[in-house]
């Protein structure tokens, strides 16, 4: 009877406590990944990108292979090309991918107190790398190979079109608030700003010591200077603060 008795009890204890133990452990199933952090290596699509503006910046977009991207980011060709069939590809998803951070741009255009204020924190923003768009690093690359290649322009333009809207809205409403001269036509006038910038942007890449974001406070001045709306026959124009800096 004793022995009868016994059986039972240690065979219950077995079955109800192995893997409520488990589980309050959080100890993953075999094969799972879920739960583990440490050591864990980059997303596998964000170590391509950041390999391919490596070797963009570097070695230009036609002097790199996918040889050479599968190296820097250390992966074997089978493994990058899962993700990216094709040079292409890489610059397209670098493209769409800065969408969200051109937004965050825009944003400190909309609630600056003044639109000069805006693009001074824009730039401050970008050229300090506050803001990290790969594409202002591989600016003169993007731009020329958009230039030339049917399959990347529509993307490029279409990023670059979401952002010069937004520019203008806010470039608009500060005519209408009297910050800007309202004589001027926002077409003209932002086109020659993007100009400047992407000089800037382009001398950058022959001067990598320039200091862009050391530039804004004149570069600032300037802006403001020629945006600022005529003053009327006989009176003082007032300097702005942003003018002043």
């Amino acid at each position: 009877m004793t022995a009868i008795a016994k059986r039972p009890r240690a065979a219950v204890p077995k079955k109800e406590t192995g893997r409520p133990r488990a589980a309050a452990a959080g100890t993953p199933a075999p094969g799972s990944t879920s739960g583990s952090t440490s050591g864990a290596r980059p997303d596998p699509r964000r170590r391509v990108l950041d390999a391919a503006a490596t070797c963009f910046s570097r070695n230009g977009f036609h002097g790199t292979s996918m040889h050479e991207i599968c190296a820097q980011a250390g992966m074997s060709p089978g493994g990058l090309y899962r993700y990216f069939p094709s040079k292409e590809a890489i610059i397209i998803a670098i493209v769409e991918e800065e969408r969200a951070l051109r937004a965050s741009c825009v944003e400190m255009l909309e609630t600056a107190p003044s639109f000069i204020e805006g693009l001074s924190r824009m730039g401050d923003a970008l050229f300090s790398g506050e803001v990290p768009m790969m594409c202002l690093k591989l600016g003169p690359e993007i731009y020329a190979e958009a230039a030339r290649n049917p399959a990347l322009k529509p993307t490029f333009d279409a990023v670059e079109d979401e952002m010069n809207q937004a520019i203008r809205r806010c470039f608009v409403a500060a005519q209408e608030r009297g910050e800007i001269d309202a004589t001027l036509d926002p077409d003209t006038v932002l086109l020659v700003i993007g100009a400047i910038g992407d000089g800037l942007v382009l001398r950058n890449s022959f001067e990598p010591d320039l200091g862009l974001a050391g530039l804004m406070p004149a570069l600032t001045s300037l802006i403001g200077r020629m945006l600022a709306p005529a003053p009327a026959a006989g009176t003082p124009r007032t300097v702005s603060p942003e003018e002043k800096s």
